[in-house]
């Protein structure tokens, strides 16, 4: 077919290039038109009379000119020479799966491909409209970054236009074998015949199974149902790692306040002179704590501790410490694990991030109570520890909260 038969609104096409892949009732052309490439979609001349593919013809550009989505080709005019659309440099489906085999092992490229399928599905449901023909050859990665792009609205169903024609039966639903109504469910199912075509796991039979049920009823009600299933599938392995490192974190905390429970004493108020301090020798914890088994106790067990007299703080100088260390320990707070009030649990990446900077700010802290303890030889150490711990398990679990936080606003 020469360019010479295009019309005057045409006369501006550069080439004309038939397709090797041509439509049952359409012919396909490339065309460059002011340097850029296009689509061209035309009625094989023994359809060109007949009024049902006319309309059906009409009705794909007019549904197709409304909608925008990145995943979805773009329609751009409709003459007495066919449909204009953008011209997207990529492989069907079909292809893809025979040129390039791997690509589909990998996870993440499964996981793209469902998440731009069922989002472009997703957006022609939200506007009314059934594509009726999903199939790899209707579905094109592109070269580059191998994005979809969805193809060829002329079997869609709109309120609009409610006649279709045309299916592809291996990927038609029972009710477009029977000629029932269609409705969301029908293009589900065709997802689900899709899905079946690439490598998967089992977690993928139980979606699959269930999009391609006979009755409508018994498969997914809507896309974003499906997009929330294979969402949830991934969540229980992320939940792992926030379990763990919760319960790391609560160990944490028990062994440190065990610890301290053996040698931090208590501390009451002189009721003679209100300047001072009196440091209680420490007595034995009766806490639930002391009910749990602990291994090898000769290999564990220390010292008893000996009676030790009764000795006098000023609590001038205990604030003074406790104010200097609440500043040392701000400061690593702030050069460690701050930053992480904006991350998102779970996540392994930062989970492994996580561990390194809590330890890091652990090291620190310990660090700056070593200090304080030089500087204030007549505070107890055990007093200084406390607080130290007391501090730093405030700031990991504030911290910790926050990251779970912003993982239910996602």
């Amino acid at each position: 077919m020469e360019s010479s038969q295009f019309t005057d609104s045409q006369k501006h096409i550069e080439s004309l290039e038939p397709l090797d892949t041509q439509g049952a009732t359409c012919d396909t052309f490339r065309v460059k038109q002011y340097g850029k490439q296009h689509f061209l979609k035309r009625l094989k001349p023994e359809f060109t009379n007949d009024i049902r593919y006319q309309e059906a013809f009409r009705k794909e550009f007019e549904t197709g000119y409304r909608l925008e989505h990145p995943n979805l080709v773009r329609y751009i005019s409709l003459n007495n020479d066919g449909i204009l659309m953008d011209y997207i440099d990529g492989e069907t489906l079909t292809q893809y799966l025979t040129n390039h085999p791997d690509y589909f092992k990998n996870k993440s490229n499964t996981d793209k491909f469902l998440r731009q399928l069922l989002d472009v599905v997703g957006y022609l449901h939200s506007h009314q409209v059934l594509h009726l023909d999903l199939k790899p050859d209707n579905i094109l990665l592109t070269r580059i970054n191998n994005d979809v792009k969805l193809i060829d609205l002329g079997c869609c169903y709109t309120d609009t236009f409610t006649d279709t024609q045309g299916r592809t039966n291996r990927y038609a639903a029972p009710e477009q074998l029977s000629d029932e109504k269609p409705d969301v469910r029908t293009d589900i199912y065709a997802i689900g015949k899709i899905l079946g075509l690439l490598p998967h796991s089992n977690k993928y039979n139980k979606v699959i199974a269930r999009c391609t049920a006979s009755a409508p009823s018994d498969r997914y009600q809507s896309v974003g149902e499906i997009v929330k299933i294979l969402g949830n599938q991934r969540k229980p392995y992320h939940k792992v790692i926030a379990t763990v490192l919760t319960l790391a974190l609560i160990a944490l905390g028990i062994f440190f306040w065990t610890r301290h429970e053996e040698v931090v004493p208590v501390i009451e108020k002189n009721t003679e002179d209100t300047s001072t301090v009196t440091v209680v020798p420490p007595v034995t914890p009766q806490s639930p704590t002391s009910q749990m088994p602990v291994a090898s106790p000769a290999a564990h067990s220390l010292p008893n501790p000996s009676p030790q007299p009764s000795v006098s703080v000023t609590k001038d100088a205990t604030e003074q410490m406790e104010k200097e260390l609440d500043y040392l320990l701000d400061s690593s707070y702030r050069s460690t694990i701050a930053t992480f009030c904006d991350s998102v649990f779970p996540s392994l990446t930062v989970g492994r991030q996580w561990e390194k900077e809590t330890s890091e700010f652990h090291t620190q802290a310990l660090q700056s109570a070593a200090d304080m303890s030089r500087k204030y030889p007549d505070i107890p150490e055990s007093i200084i520890m406390q607080h130290v711990e007391s501090r730093f398990q405030a700031l990991v679990g504030y911290v910790f909260n926050k990251m779970r936080e912003n993982g239910t606003k996602q």
